[in-house]
């Protein structure tokens, strides 16, 4: 729900929502207050009825009694069902009630005008009881409306038969008439007010959710676009993020990879018009998208033929263009339609964040997952040990991080002969030992073998999920290759204490990683994590931005007889990786 559905409710004159969940969801809402406006109708009309019961006694006494006991009557009547609405278990028919305790009150003032000479402060009784009937809340508008009309054609009818002069009855029925006009306007403007009040407060929640959902879809696209190289795969799956956070009915989408200036779909989904031409992209489409980098938002029509052949714009679907930029080019566009209602601001700013984010997560993992080491990266080393190496970046085609371990320390190369630095760098390719860290997808597919095999012959194995606390904040500071330097420091260490025939590294979201050991029960592997985070919370980095430390977040679990499979065992890890973070950082925590 949108504020374009406040603008159309406000140009409207109908009670009733368009949508008929909506009207479903106020009624239930009205019948939830039911008991509180029940109750203040009734608490009225006793006010009402004991003030005419008090007027007819001071005018008439005991001469004729009948309209005082009328009064009488109805105002016990509303005493009761005043006590039904507010302490009953059940509200118990409550319009029913409303209405009939209201006509008892009016057919009371048609008697005693009536019985009694017309005086005009019956005229205004029956005013004042027209305006409460017609406003009522909880009754329906046109039922009193109804009500009020053939209540008041009796009430002239009386003056008729009473001999009442002409200039009276004509006069008592204009009065009669606004009456019964009044409150019918007076109940619909208090049930837009209601309508507009319920309408905010929905528009305001649904707001509150999808910003929520807005937020949890950022976070989880580090998750899910961790590992991903392809383009097309990662704007496939934007898809599956936009969804909580924009409703849609068809998804329509192009990577501009020469498809020159008009391209054609590489995706459809979705039955709203997809066979269309207007599914294109005109270059003048594409060239608002490049200058603004926002979306647009537009309402498609088509010609048709009208009354007499005369042609005539049928209106088709709401439509948002999202464009996806890496840098300054245009890498694609997404487009969703949708037929109930347009697109609003919120729907404009989610989809170019989402779609930007995805683009930032694409670019940072092809990045850090083609980083290779060509010099030296330290081990970390406690104080007072010191450490001058230093580390460069360079590009890789292959998916994985590749970190280069070198046995030796580079020398000086002012004070070494030339013949004997050649000598050094030819070492130095011999020597080099290459650790790989895999990337989560290639890590699971291995790790999912070796998990059938232990579950297949019983044998313990376990999973570390690691998360490097603070690295993020890191990288923003200091950048990438400060960032990189610490965190291939800890892959490094960690490499030199696993198993290498057997335990698995790979890659697990933008600062972490996931160790899978087969052979290796819960407790070793938790004595194994804090083994670890030990000695990274007392190792220094040397970086070019000067020394840095780290400390490490730790999800331990294993698998067991009711594991299921390799993906809840992941989960659980995961889990307690995320009671490890909210408990402080910088911990082991082990999820059976």
């Amino acid at each position: 729900m949108s504020q374009n559905a406040i603008s159309r409710y406000k140009r409207s004159f109908r009670l009733r929502f368009q949508n008929p969940e909506t009207e479903a969801r106020y009624r239930d809402l009205q019948r939830s207050r039911g008991r509180s406006s029940s109750a203040f109708a009734f608490a009225m009309l006793l006010l009402l009825c004991a003030v005419f019961a008090y007027l007819e006694w001071r005018a008439f006494g005991h001469d004729v009694a009948i309209p005082m006991y009328g009064y009488l009557a109805a105002a016990a009547l509303a005493l009761v069902n005043l006590l039904i609405s507010r302490f009953a278990g059940d509200l118990y028919h409550h319009n029913l009630r409303l209405l009939a305790n209201g006509v008892l009150a009016m057919v009371t003032v048609i008697a005693a005008a009536y019985l009694q000479k017309y005086s005009a402060y019956h005229a205004v009784e029956f005013v004042l009881l027209a305006i409460w009937l017609g406003s009522l809340k909880t009754a329906r508008m046109l039922i009193t409306l109804a009500l009020n009309a053939l209540l008041a054609i009796a009430f002239v009818a009386v003056l008729y038969l009473s001999e009442v002069s002409a200039f009276w009855i004509s006069l008592v029925s204009i009065l009669l008439a606004a009456a019964v006009l009044l409150g019918a306007y007076i109940g619909y403007l208090a049930e837009r007010g209601r309508r507009m009040l319920f309408l905010e407060t929905e528009i305001n929640k649904s707001m509150t959710h999808r910003q929520e959902l807005w937020a949890f879809t950022l976070i989880d696209l580090d998750m899910a676009l961790s590992g991903i190289l392809e383009f097309k795969e990662v704007i496939g799956l934007l898809k599956k993020h936009l969804e909580p956070v924009i409703e849609f009915d068809s998804y329509i989408l192009t990577s501009l990879e020469g498809q020159g200036p008009k391209p054609t779909a590489d995706k459809i989904e979705g039955e709203l018009f997809e066979d269309d031409d207007n599914t294109l992209w005109s270059e003048e489409l594409l060239g608002k998208l490049t200058q603004t980098r926002q979306a647009t938002v537009s309402a498609e029509h088509e010609t048709v033929k009208g009354f007499l052949g005369f042609k005539k714009q049928r209106f088709i679907s709401y439509r948002l263009d999202l464009p996806v930029f890496s840098d300054s080019k245009l890498m694609g566009v997404i487009s969703l339609r949708r037929a109930d209602e347009p697109f609003d601001d919120l729907d404009m700013i989610a989809g170019v964040s989402i779609a930007s984010q995805a683009m930032l997560i694409f670019r940072r993992t092809a990045r850090s997952s083609a980083v290779v080491v060509d010099r030296t990266v330290p081990d970390p080393v406690i104080r007072p040990k010191p450490s001058s190496d230093t580390t460069t970046h360079s590009l890789s085609e292959n998916r994985d991080m590749e970190v280069t371990d070198h046995s030796f320390a580079e020398s000086d190369q002012t004070l070494v002969p030339k013949e004997v630095m050649q000598k050094l760098k030819q070492s130095e390719e011999t020597a080099k030992r290459t650790i790989t860290l895999m990337s989560r997808e290639n890590a699971d597919k291995i790790a999912i073998d070796r998990y059938r095999t232990a579950a297949v012959e019983g044998e313990p194995l376990s999973m570390l999920i690691v998360e490097v606390d603070g690295l993020s904040k890191l990288r923003e500071q200091d950048g990438d290759q400060v960032a990189y330097k610490v965190f291939a420091a800890i892959v490094k260490f960690i490499f030199s204490k696993v198993d290498k025939d057997k335990d698995i590294l790979g890659r697990y979201g933008q600062n972490g990683l996931s160790v899978l050991m087969p052979g290796v029960d819960m407790n070793a592997a938790e004595k194994f994590a804090e083994m670890i985070r030990q000695f990274v919370e007392s190792a220094r980095y040397k970086t070019p931005s000067g020394e840095k430390s780290a400390t490490l977040s730790i999800g331990v679990a294993a698998i067991t007889d009711d594991t299921g499979d390799y993906a809840s065992m992941v989960k659980r890890a995961d889990m307690a990786l995320f009671v490890a973070k909210k408990n402080g950082r910088n911990c082991v925590k082990v999820r059976l």
